[in-house]
Parts: C-alpha cells; structure tokens; sequence
C-alpha cells in the first residue's frame, strides 16, 4: 500500500519541477529538435550524393560493355573478312574412255 502513494508522491514532485523548469526543458527539446533536423538532411544530401555517383558508375559500366561489345563485333568482321574461302571448282566427272 505505500509503494503507490510513494509513486505518487515521486510523480507530482516531478511535475512539479518540470513546470518551474519548463523553459529550460522547452529550449533543450528545441536544440534536440534542430541538431536531429539537421542530422537528417546531412544524411539526405549523403545519400543523394550516393546515389548520384551509384547511377554514373551504373552508367559508365554500361558505355564500357557496349564499346568492348562493338569492338567485339568489328573484330568478327575482320576475321571473317580476312579468312575469305577459296571457292571450289565443281563440275562433272570426266568420262571415263572406253577400251
């Protein structure tokens, strides 16, 4: 039974001074707001820039595969260009002679 009437007791003295101190209470909220407001657009710009430089590298990647690819592609050409077949003669067999 007085572990609730301590509680009490402990709670109203509480707000208590949290009333008579309101004002430095107010302003401490007030610079933990700001200081977290500008905690969290450092890390939106941070993860702007991150994803900038994530989507140039994205882009790099994809102008070094298409120019190896090309590249590739001329080199076929080039190989098929210089290993022409020689065309075969066919015809007909020769007769044989009769004896």
């Amino acid at each position: 039974m007085a572990l609730p009437f301590v509680l009490g007791l402990a709670l109203g003295a509480g707000a208590v001074i949290a009333f008579n101190k309101s004002d430095k209470i107010k302003n401490k909220a007030c610079n933990l707001f700001d200081k977290s407001k500008e905690v969290a657009n450092s890390s939106l710009e941070k993860g702007k820039e991150t994803v900038e430089d994530v989507k140039q590298t994205i882009n790099a990647t994809a102008e070094c595969i298409k120019e190896k690819k090309i590249q590739s592609e001329l080199e076929k050409e080039e190989t098929l260009d210089t290993v022409k077949k020689v065309p075969t003669k066919r015809g007909r067999k020769p007769k044989a002679k009769e004896e």
